[in-house]
């Protein structure tokens, strides 16, 4: 459903949405293989289940959804440097070839992680590398959000395309802030838990450890949608659209009126790309500047 709603509101530039889908995509695959274990684990068994060769291929195929997903987050932000290197025709620009290029990155990280998880007795060397990947990727991001909101607060005379891409730039950055502030926890755990079998644990404790993945895997990608949709306007109001098709009842719906200061030009409250309601300055800026864009 959220895969859904992700690409149907466009809340941000369609690499940026194209990434995040691929997060849904990895943790249905994810899921279907935890499922196909499991199935495997109570149709037979196994004083081992790694002597079942579809038990491990799909092994394979979790982890190479795991490591591909907790890569994600920088790969986002890489893609905002993008944004904010073009920032006069990024936003009008499609530029695919910086999704693939940052898909076939993250293939690569899956599928290198994934062999080296399975093939070598030692994962510190993968907790390492993505713990490194994932800080430099926040690193980034909060330099990131610097550098726009010092864009945005200098742009007396940007174009209307520039304005737009800033201001995007930033709404990313902090839903990539609240992400990492509301779901760190999660994902240190997520990664905790992978370097276990590193310290020579017992039967129950390793089965703890493995019971303690899969529910803060359930937790994170339970909670992940609903985060982004607090700070994503689209998001919510595609979610209520959808919400209201299975509703039975007919619901009339009235614009919300309060007074309010600001610019309004025939009785229509203006406001600016943060929904934070116009100045008459700012506003008056606003139609000079569209007018230059026109000529």
């Amino acid at each position: 459903m959220f895969y859904w709603i992700n690409i149907k509101s466009k809340q941000f530039h369609t690499n940026w949405t194209n990434i995040m889908s691929i997060l849904y995509i990895q943790h249905i695959v994810a899921d279907i293989g935890w499922i196909g274990q499991r199935i495997l684990l109570v149709k037979n068994d196994f004083i081992d289940p790694f002597d079942c060769e579809i038990y491990i291929y799909l092994s394979y195929i979790r982890a190479f959804c795991l490591f591909l997903g907790l890569s994600i987050l920088p790969c986002l932000i890489i893609e905002r440097f993008y944004a904010t290197l073009r920032l006069s025709d990024y936003e009008s620009q499609p530029r695919a070839h910086i999704f693939y290029n940052l898909l076939f990155l993250l293939i690569v990280i899956g599928s290198f992680t994934s062999y080296s998880y399975h093939k070598y007795e030692s994962s510190l060397e993968i907790f390492i590398f993505v713990m490194t990947f994932c800080s430099l990727g926040i690193l980034g991001n909060i330099i990131l959000l610097n550098i726009n909101i010092k864009y945005f607060n200098e742009m007396e005379e940007a174009s209307l395309k520039a304005r737009y891409q800033i201001a995007e730039n930033i709404n990313v950055c902090r839903l990539v802030n609240g992400i990492v502030f509301s779901m760190g926890g999660f994902n240190g755990l997520i990664c905790m838990t992978i370097i276990m079998n590193n310290f020579g644990l017992s039967t129950r404790t390793a089965s703890l450890s493995v019971f303690a993945f899969d529910i803060s895997a359930l937790i994170y990608s339970t909670i992940f949608p609903y985060v982004c949709m607090y700070y994503c306007k689209k998001w919510k109001s595609t979610f209520m659209r959808l919400m209201g098709c299975f509703s039975l009842k007919n619901r009339s719906i009235q614009p919300f009126t309060t007074p309010v200061s600001g610019a309004i030009k025939n009785g229509i409250v203006l406001k600016n790309t943060f929904g934070q309601v116009m100045t008459n300055f700012s506003s008056e800026m606003y139609f000079q500047q569209l007018q230059q864009s026109w000529n």
